[in-house]
């Protein structure tokens, strides 16, 4: 597993190549992507207060396009997919 957090690339694309990759891994990927996406989310918005309710509503679209893409294409490189969706800087 590659180590996000100091690579260069924007909030939104992060979010959505983790829950691509997740859920290349097939049905429990997907899950567990889901959960923990929504769970990171409810913890921004109301525990930490650290995003917006806007701001993590766009954060789920991107979970949500790469949950999408990584079960359409299991196969294939996730950045790859995302590029023509999401801007990656």
């Amino acid at each position: 597993m590659v180590n996000l957090k100091n690579q260069k690339m924007s909030d939104k694309f992060k979010h959505a190549l983790i829950n691509c990759n997740a859920t290349q891994f097939g049905k429990g990927g997907h899950d567990a992507a889901l959960v923990l996406s929504n769970l990171k989310e409810l913890i921004d918005v109301y525990g930490l207060k650290s995003n917006t309710l806007d701001e993590s509503q766009a954060d789920q679209y991107a979970n949500k396009i790469g949950r999408y893409l990584g079960t359409k294409y299991p196969n294939e490189d996730c950045e790859s997919l995302l590029s023509p969706y999401i801007k990656r800087y």
